[in-house]
């Protein structure tokens, strides 16, 4: 379920219901696009209280993702406008800070406790992936900073840059976590900010395969290892 909540000083208050958004994902990050809300439980009231607020304030707002009618994440829209409404069903165009393809997917499933065991992101699409990736980084809870950690991956279990990073993230910080979604976020990772405060070894099991897929990305990834003193063995 979801919800819709103007941004305003205070707390989001949801004023609107619906079962479900299409097209607020997009791997783009900010982008203005329209979104069609489905089954509005009041599509009169959301209209004109849509229409009203651009007359009040700035009209910015929130789609929510609910569990039981509490909010989970919430993705910002700016300057909206209601460009129809049909039957039960609602699109607006707006400023939309959309999470990536994929995002709400895992949410859902975390919501259903389904994500209990590792390699859950093997059922993710490939255009999928980002999205598993950005809900790892909101999501994961750090219990206790490890040190001079040993790790270990495996170039024929990832087949592309993003799913290294979904393995990569689990091998380090178990189920579900996150260590990095790209080059820089690595950089950032071993800083000492998600989890370790430093990996003393690194094995590389089949990395030929790895080399061969992330061509000159491998041998930067090298390179962000070794600045942080990690030891990679490449088997």
């Amino acid at each position: 379920m979801f919800g819709f909540a103007f941004d305003t000083a205070t707390e989001p208050e949801i004023i609107a219901y619906m079962d479900d958004v299409k097209n607020i994902e997009h791997k783009a990050g900010i982008i203005y696009r329209t979104l069609r809300l489905i089954n509005v439980d009041n599509v009169p009231n959301l209209v004109s209280a849509i229409k009203n607020a651009a007359n009040i304030y700035e009209n910015n707002g929130f789609i929510c993702f609910l569990d039981d009618k509490s909010i989970v994440t919430r993705t910002f829209i700016g300057n909206i406008r209601v460009i129809k409404s049909k039957k039960n069903n609602i699109t607006l165009m707006g400023q939309v800070w959309s999470n990536p393809p994929g995002y709400h997917k895992a949410m859902k499933m975390r919501l259903n406790n389904e994500i209990t065991e590792k390699n859950i992101w093997k059922n993710f699409r490939k255009e999928e992936l980002q999205g598993w990736l950005v809900y790892a980084l909101h999501t994961m809870k750090i219990y206790e900073v490890k040190e001079n950690i040993s790790i270990e991956i495996d170039g024929n279990k990832f087949h592309n840059l993003d799913s290294f990073f979904c393995a990569l993230g689990e091998e380090v910080n178990g189920i579900g976590g996150y260590f990095g979604r790209g080059i820089y976020a690595l950089f950032d990772c071993l800083r000492s900010d998600f989890g370790v405060k430093s990996i003393s070894e690194l094995k590389w099991l089949n990395h030929q395969t790895s080399k061969k897929l992330f061509k000159t990305k491998f041998d930067e990834i090298l390179q962000v290892f070794a600045d942080h003193n990690v030891k990679v063995i490449l088997e």
